[in-house]
């Protein structure tokens, strides 16, 4: 059952009500047991939901992605998405949580989150691992960095209206779903950004940043682009390293459901990159401390460059 944003979003909330979950079912990769299983829980999640939030949910699809902005979680569409990952996160384990604490427990101050970045599923992996393992009110306060693909196809957006997203471009480098931006445009869209996850850090959100910008192919932690400077060098930030593995198992490239499986996340101590002076130095440095959380299967290439 192919759906495009148009008709999903045009959608009446009766035929929301009733046809919703049989389509986030069918994007599960398991035994028919397994989706009807699903598509029955999120039924009931339906049945008990009223009219008035199923009408914010369609609302809030149809609004995704539609300028370069901070787009926060719809909260049906957040307990959706929790009941499918529970689903597909089969397993999993957070390592280091000593560091999270940590990180949490200072006195307030701008926090961010650098993860590697392996499927469009990781931001849907780490919230699901985080809540089962007691850290909902860290889930719910992410902001995922994100650039126009994860807005452009259905199941795509219907997970990113899940979460708290700020819309940016992103670098020419890697671009390759969004409007041809000239270098003027481009620098402005970035400036803004990095103000806006200024205020959303003082607010009491933690943006989580994956620097690499794409996702790796292969599963290993690819050079972080220099362009991620920008966001590390943003005043008085304190970052969090976070290694995330089993995301590419779920959801592998150009795969049309997500398969079950185990997700790890393992966070490592906190740092200031302003310890670090110069854009290469404290971009080299977050690659450095991420790669050394990573098992050896995910880790860079041996002389493969941190900083492209």
């Amino acid at each position: 059952m192919d759906l495009s944003i148009e008709l999903l979003a045009s959608l009446s909330t009766p035929m929301i009500r009733t046809g919703l979950a049989a389509w986030v079912a069918q994007h599960l990769q398991d035994t028919d047991a397994a989706r009807e299983s699903l598509r029955g829980e999120l039924q009931t999640l339906l049945d008990q939901t009223d009219d008035g939030a199923i009408t914010r949910m369609r609302e809030t699809f149809a609004a995704a992605g539609d300028a370069w902005r901070f787009h926060p979680a719809d909260p049906l569409s957040r307990a959706i998405t929790r009941v499918f990952m529970n689903r597909v996160v089969a397993e999993s384990e957070v390592f280091g949580a000593e560091h999270l604490e940590a990180f949490l427990a200072e006195p307030r101050q701008r926090r961010m989150v650098l993860c590697n970045h392996l499927s469009y599923t990781d931001t849907q992996v780490t919230d699901t691992v985080l809540v089962r393992a007691g850290f909902a009110e860290v889930a719910d306060r992410l902001v995922a960095v994100a650039g126009p693909k994860v807005y452009t196809d259905p199941w795509r957006r219907m997970a990113s209206i899940a979460l708290n997203t700020r819309k940016t471009a992103q670098s020419s480098a890697v671009a390759s779903e969004q409007d041809t931006l000239t270098p003027r445009e481009l620098a402005a869209v970035a400036f803004e950004t990095m103000a806006d996850c200024g205020r959303l850090m003082d607010e009491g959100y933690l943006v989580l940043l994956y620097p690499e910008g794409t996702r790796s192919r292969d599963g290993r932690l690819q050079p972080f682009l220099r362009a991620a400077a920008r966001y590390l060098l943003i005043e008085g930030v304190e970052v969090l390293p976070l290694a995330q593995v089993g995301g590419e198992r779920m959801f592998p490239r150009d795969a049309p459901a997500l398969t079950p499986g185990r997700a790890t996340l393992t966070f490592g101590a906190p740092f200031r990159p302003r310890d670090y002076p110069g854009k290469t130095a404290t971009v080299d440095q977050a690659h450095t401390r991420i790669a050394s959380l990573l098992p050896e299967s995910h880790t860079p290439p041996t002389g493969a460059p941190r900083v492209a």
